[in-house]
């Protein structure tokens, strides 16, 4: 299913079907000046197809690989233009395996076969924000001040994070973010977002504090287990159901193995 709702020079395109509404998920994918931003995932690709066909996209922006925003980059990639990072690319042409909960709720993806037909999506500018996962990026147009975040911002106290996920480029990437002053953002989950600067700023400083937190505790000693319960609250049922893949449990990980890493190449820290 996909409903549409106008912001302006904005389409946004939330997509669910009644599995991932079971658990709660839905994905929006935003048309601007003509470009489609993601693709959904490829559970609604009938239902894309069919609301494209009445928004006249010329082309695609793909901000990573994750299934639920590229979806359905394969089947768009055969009839029009599309641009997306070099790593996403490769990721799309491997087809990835994925855990049977998001084949669940998302759908596997088709491999991309079709060569990619350049795309000029001036004056959008897709901007490099590592963190959530290594090929995300961000679109942003100059000229209206709008930020389509993609997996960056998701809320202010994200606790939940992915198994390769790194907190720290996450900080760096929300610095760049913050830098590009957004008086508009339209987040991959939660739609358009209120005062995005502001949001933003707020969602650093709690990240920034809780690393800090468990950096703290981290250097005291304790154990990844007693860190959670102690600064996140526990584990949450999310964990469970994605064997891991996706926990509070992550980001304790996350900042003990990037600062062991550090240790043995502190060359990576200047």
């Amino acid at each position: 299913m996909i409903e549409i709702t106008r912001h302006d020079d904005v389409t946004r395109l939330r997509m669910w079907t009644r599995r991932s509404a079971a658990i709660g998920y839905d994905v929006s994918a935003y048309l601007v000046r003509g470009v489609l931003i993601d693709t959904g995932f490829r559970h609604v690709e009938g239902d894309l197809i069919r609301a494209l066909t009445g928004l006249r996209a010329r082309g695609t922006v793909v901000t990573h690989w994750h299934e639920d925003h590229a979806g359905n980059a394969a089947m768009l990639a055969e009839s029009m233009p599309m641009w997306m990072p070099s790593g996403t690319e490769a990721k799309l042409r491997e087809r990835p395996q994925v855990k049977f909960y998001r084949h669940f709720t998302w759908g596997r993806p088709n491999p991309l076969v079709a060569p990619l037909e350049p795309l000029d999506f001036n004056p959008l500018q897709a901007i490099p924000t590592p963190g959530h996962s290594a090929d995300h990026h961000v679109v942003f147009d100059p000229e209206t001040a709008t930020l389509f975040s993609g997996d960056l911002w998701l809320g202010v106290r994200v606790k939940v994070v992915g198994a390769h996920e790194d907190p720290y480029e996450i900080l760096r990437s929300l610095d760049r973010a913050i830098a590009l002053n957004p008086r508009r953002m339209f987040d991959a989950h939660r739609g358009l977002v209120e005062n995005p600067v502001v949001a933003l700023r707020t969602k650093r400083q709690w990240l920034e504090t809780t690393v800090a937190d468990i950096e703290q505790r981290l250097d005291a000693g304790d154990d990844d287990r007693a860190i959670l319960r102690s600064v996140l609250g526990g584990d949450e049922l999310t964990g469970w159901v994605s064997q891991g893949e996706y926990s509070r449990m992550n980001l304790v990980r996350a900042i003990r193995s990037c600062r062991r890493e550090q240790h043995q190449n502190p060359n990576l820290s200047e």
